[in-house]
């Protein structure tokens, strides 16, 4: 069945998310005031002066992910170190020597022990030991993931594999799902960087949505790559990786990162093919910056392994199930192909 949507001359009018059912409708929204919704997002003003030290101290003081506050977390599971990461481009000092990467149960269970075999099945991989970038000037220069060379974040999906193969060793769970929350936009409830991965005894209802449009449907994932081929939103190809815009995503700029052709779970990739998802998740993690986003890795129930990524900074209004995209959206995946061209050059 082909996906239901509607081009007229060349650009794309509406379309409708054959997993949710939510139809998209591209809208020319330049001239709307989002002074409201944005509020509160302005950069600082550059001649503001820099954290001081003691800022910085009360600041981290209490953050349980901060390097030299490991007794505020709950026990360690396994950390990665320097070494491991020779590409981790912190400096090797007191405050961040011992682990550039760190795991934990989560303190709070995003599924009932209960429902795990008693087993808290849910995670916290803590990707950095830096709270803030070099120098912040307020609260809100925090770390940020696309600031992570993509060495380092090939060894955080390294990292998220070996959570799920022992989330999986429990008889109990069936599903995992790798999250991520950047920004308090996004849900975040700490500030520190960090991502969730949850290990449930059921699959979770979004795989499962997607399990059943792809039975449905065992094209689909192919047909929708093609469309937005056809609508040049393609963003990155590789081998066996494409990333692309999303006019289907769940907010206004949403990108995914689809291996159409691999239907096993993260864990099981091979070397390579782990290099070329988390190079090509980084590579759009690092156009984004520091915006609040969040990304969701789906896998398993005979699916194509992927990866959905919210920016979520751009205001959105779902309405009785439809979504307003704004009419940039091409040119916005034109301008993210031309910074990761740029990038590239420049390695």
């Amino acid at each position: 069945m082909p996906i239901e949507c509607e081009i007229r001359d060349g650009s794309l009018l509406w379309i409708k998310n054959p997993i949710t059912g939510v139809i998209s409708y591209v809208v020319d929204v330049r001239g709307k005031s989002f002074a409201f919704t944005l509020g509160g997002r302005q950069s600082a003003d550059p001649d503001t002066p820099h954290l001081s030290a003691e800022a910085i101290r009360r600041a981290t003081e209490a953050c349980p992910f901060c390097a030299g506050n490991e007794g505020l977390a709950p026990r360690e599971l396994f950390r990665m170190t320097p070494d491991e990461i020779p590409e981790w481009n912190g400096a090797k000092t007191a405050d961040g020597a011992g682990w550039v990467v760190r795991v934990i149960n989560n303190l709070f269970p995003r599924i009932p022990a209960e429902l795990t075999g008693n087993r808290n099945e849910s995670y916290i991989v803590v990707e950095d030991p830096r709270h803030f970038i070099g120098a912040p000037r307020s609260q809100n220069d925090l770390m940020f993931t696309g600031a992570l060379g993509s060495g380092h974040f090939l060894h955080l999906m390294q990292a998220d594999a070996r959570v799920m193969r022992l989330a999986l060793e429990n008889p109990d769970v069936c599903s995992v799902v790798i999250r991520k929350n950047q920004g308090r936009e996004s849900g975040a409830s700490q500030p520190h960087l960090h991502q969730q991965i949850i290990g449930s005894p059921e699959p979770f209802p979004a795989v499962l949505a997607e399990a059943r449009a792809e039975r449905e449907n065992p094209h689909l994932w192919h047909e929708i790559v093609a469309l937005m081929e056809r609508l040049g939103l393609v963003i990155d190809r590789g081998d066996s990786v494409v990333s692309y815009a999303s006019p289907m995503g769940g907010f206004p700029r949403s990108y995914d990162v689809v291996m159409p052709n691999y239907r096993g779970l993260l864990s099981e990739l091979t070397p390579d093919q782990m290099r070329q998802f988390a190079n090509a998740i980084h590579r759009i993690l690092m156009i984004l910056g520091p915006l609040p986003l969040d990304y969701e890795i789906h896998q398993g129930e005979g699916i194509p392994l992927h990866a959905h990524i919210n920016a979520r900074l751009y205001p959105y209004s779902n309405v009785a199930g439809t979504l307003n995209l704004p009419s940039t959206l091409l040119e916005s995946a034109g301008a993210i192909r031309h910074a990761l061209g740029r990038h590239s050059d420049s390695d």
